[in-house]
């Protein structure tokens, strides 16, 4: 989906102008040397899809043009993350490389050698991944070195007879997502005659998910929470409200979008919802896509580090500045990171916590939620 259909809350030309601002000049290099760690494979036309090489066009350090973690670490603005993937150029192929496959396996950005068809078109910012901008065919690919490969994910890309869900698995111990999710979308992991490459969109969903169910499955093991917490966690628009409550494992997320912003041009608040019960889900979650799985994570991996279980409800307000789309990954980061310092609830329930926080929208999300509105109780209420 382009960026202009996203940006409902303004006209595409203006949303358009806005990022034309923050983009680099007009990329003419037909054939240049850099440094790539990234793969990026289209959805387009599936299952015709294209392939390329994430690089920019000269030879310095790439890494901070597709680093989420650092990114978030440094606090950067929508403008300057927008800067940095639009000086991006996607090196695209319609078969698949050895080449390819190496870069998305090295432990660290590749010397590589490029050559276009023609000079990279720039289409603006597009997608609900991490943006890019200039793109062209690949004529050659040449690697200036010899990789030197992560031992573990070599180890998966040779093992023939392991299934993805469980090389994921196995891996996310000691790597991180965004590693796996480079991997997964280069067809490096599965059984030999399943191998394939996968679009990044995909791969990103299928890597938070995959990762998410075995911590899961630790955490339904642990003692319940004892007490209710709240969390709050904030990044360039997006405000997180986490709610752990005792009992046994639940998960529920809610995107509430305002009404003449850039994700909901309607005159009324839209809000999105899916949820889990203790036995997990059977289908995807529509109307959270990618999000749910991105909060997910997150949420499990600090009920890991505690060894407790809860329910978890978490509440994403998304305010008019958040105008551009930059991916699940600022979804990803602002949870994981929102567990530092939290409140515990005593002298009010949840649903006073959410009245207070959310008081126009308090019944509209009262209505929508399974864990506010569950008649069950814990024994821990009594």
């Amino acid at each position: 989906m382009g960026y202009g259909k996203l940006a409902k809350g303004m006209s595409e030309e203006e949303a358009r102008k806005r990022i034309q601002q923050v983009m680099p000049s007009q990329i003419k290099k037909k054939e240049f040397q850099a440094y790539s760690s990234s793969v990026f494979v289209g959805s387009h036309n599936y299952p015709k899809i294209n392939s390329g090489v994430l690089s920019p066009s000269h030879t310095g350090n790439p890494e901070m043009m597709d680093n989420p973690k650092a990114w978030y670490e440094k606090e950067l603005n929508i403008d300057k993350i927008a800067s940095l993937r639009t000086s991006l150029i996607n090196s695209r192929s319609q078969d698949e490389s050895m080449e390819q496959k190496e870069i998305a396996m090295a432990r660290k950005p590749v010397n590589i050698e490029i050559e276009l068809d023609k000079k990279p078109s720039n289409n603006g910012i597009a997608g609900r991944v991490k943006p890019v901008s200039n793109s062209a065919d690949m004529k050659n690919l040449i690697l200036g070195e010899n990789p030197s490969v992560n031992r573990k994910i070599e180890k998966a890309y040779y093992d023939t007879d392991l299934k993805a869900e469980k090389a994921v698995t196995n891996l996310s111990e000691d790597l991180d997502v965004y590693k796996l999710q480079n991997a997964f979308s280069a067809g490096l992991l599965g059984e030999k005659d399943n191998r394939k490459i996968v679009p990044t969109r995909w791969s990103i969903t299928a890597v938070d998910d995959h990762a998410s169910k075995d911590v899961r499955e630790k955490v339904k093991m642990y003692q319940e929470l004892g007490e209710t917490r709240y969390f709050k966690n904030s990044y360039l628009g997006n405000d997180f409200h986490i709610f752990l409550i005792p009992g046994r494992w639940e998960y529920e997320l809610m995107e509430i979008k305002r009404p003449n912003s850039t994700w909901n041009a309607s005159k009324r608040t839209f809000i999105a919802q899916n949820y889990e019960p203790f036995n997990g889900r059977t289908s995807y979650a529509d109307e959270c896509a990618g999000a749910y799985y991105a909060a997910r994570l997150g949420a499990l991996e600090y009920l890991n580090r505690i060894n407790r279980q809860a329910k978890v409800l978490i509440l994403r307000d998304v305010r008019p500045e958040y105008w551009a789309p930059l991916g699940v990954w600022i979804i990803r980061e602002t949870v994981r990171n929102g567990f530092n310092n939290y409140e515990v609830v005593e002298d009010k329930t949840v649903k006073d916590l959410v009245g207070e926080k959310f008081r126009f929208q308090y019944s509209n999300i009262l209505d929508k939620s399974k864990i506010l509105g569950s008649k069950q109780s814990s024994l821990l209420n009594y």
